[in-house]
């Protein structure tokens, strides 16, 4: 499966951008996203009944398709782990201040998960496939799996695959109190050399055209999706991984860099030092939550920062653990939540 275009709204100025800047911005708290100019994109009347993720998701998508150079895709998918929180949020409380009476069904409408590939596919006049999977720290990949079934079964030509997030204060607030984010004040820019518990949240909203045959514009090929729940042995675990990727057509000493998902979280954390220093010892090691903070979809941030540094042929210093030696052309992304959910995808230039 190749990726032709990759647009993403995140806590640094990413959007239309085709690499991370060298000095990256310092969020203390929340890393909320830096959001372009939405008029551009929208009517203001219609601007007025959008929440912001669903303005962030189908501005991300439109731009996407914009970059692919195609109008419409054949098939819309979508992960997140939470949706439209603040719709939820927005709803629920209204629910409480009228005493479970009469409500404006708008926020409850558009507090579904599947908001926003809806929302998208409306604007486009996309009749065809469409779903969203929300499963926790895995719905992106799931997402990117489901893509590449659809691919591979000759079902789809053109695929809008999407990664989107939000953070609210109540669900900060509500996290906060059973320690998973970090006490205040944290800076984003101490996330790999922490050592205390909980890490810091972010949002954000990413997408990507992904096609079956490789195209003139095409930045990047995914030539493995692999999840697994959880191990037991490490060392079986690392025999599992290491024939995955040997059966992708690379071996593991192919992999120039690879991209952990370090969040500050000490717990959490020593999962990926097992096997950065083992089996991925001889790569080049990088992180980037520092840059997104964390959240269910994070990984679709990792892959936006994946295929940037194919299309440039260089990576931001600000992201490097240990620089790899010559050129970047494999890189494999791994992510997990505490011994939950081990999500690898592999790249190749």
């Amino acid at each position: 499966m190749y990726i032709n275009a990759a647009i993403a709204i995140s806590p640094q100025d990413t959007f239309l951008k085709d690499q991370i800047a060298d000095e990256v911005i310092e969020h203390n708290g929340i890393m909320k996203t830096i959001l372009p100019d939405f008029k551009e994109y929208f009517k203001p009347i219609d601007l007025r009944r959008m929440s912001r993720i669903i303005k962030s998701g189908t501005t991300t998508a439109l731009e996407c398709l914009k970059e692919a150079g195609i109008e419409k895709p054949d098939a819309i998918i979508t992960g997140t782990g939470l949706g439209c929180l603040e719709d939820t949020e927005s709803f629920l409380n209204k629910m409480i201040d009228n005493n479970e009476g009469l409500l404006t069904p708008t926020a409850f409408i558009q507090s579904t998960h599947n908001t926003i590939g809806g929302h998208v596919a409306l604007t486009v006049q996309c009749n065809e496939y469409n779903v969203a999977y929300v499963h926790k720290t895995i719905s992106f990949e799931t997402a990117l799996l489901d893509a590449v079934l659809m691919l591979g079964e000759g079902k789809a030509e053109n695929i809008l695959v999407g990664g989107i997030d939000e953070m609210t204060q109540e669900n900060y607030e509500l996290k906060k109190r059973v320690n998973l984010w970090k006490k205040e004040p944290f800076s984003n820019l101490n996330t790999y050399k922490s050592d205390s518990e909980g890490c810091i949240p972010g949002e954000g909203a990413t997408f990507f055209n992904v096609t079956k045959t490789r195209k003139a514009n095409s930045y990047a090929e995914i030539k493995m999706v692999e999840l697994v729940h959880k191990y037991e042995n490490i060392d079986d675990f690392k025999k599992l991984i290491e024939n995955r990727i040997n059966n992708s057509g690379i071996t593991i000493n192919d992999i120039d860099l690879v991209l952990f998902g370090y969040n500050g979280d000490d717990n959490g954390d020593a999962y990926y030092d097992l096997l950065k220093d083992s089996i991925f010892s001889k790569s080049g090691h990088a992180y980037y939550k520092h840059l997104c903070g964390e959240y269910d979809t994070a990984p679709a941030f990792a892959l936006w920062l994946a295929v940037k540094i194919f299309k440039t042929g260089k990576a931001p210093d600000n992201i490097f653990i240990k620089k790899p030696e010559g050129e970047i052309k494999n890189i494999l992304i791994y992510n997990q939540d505490i011994n939950k959910n081990h999500a690898f995808m592999l790249l190749s230039k």
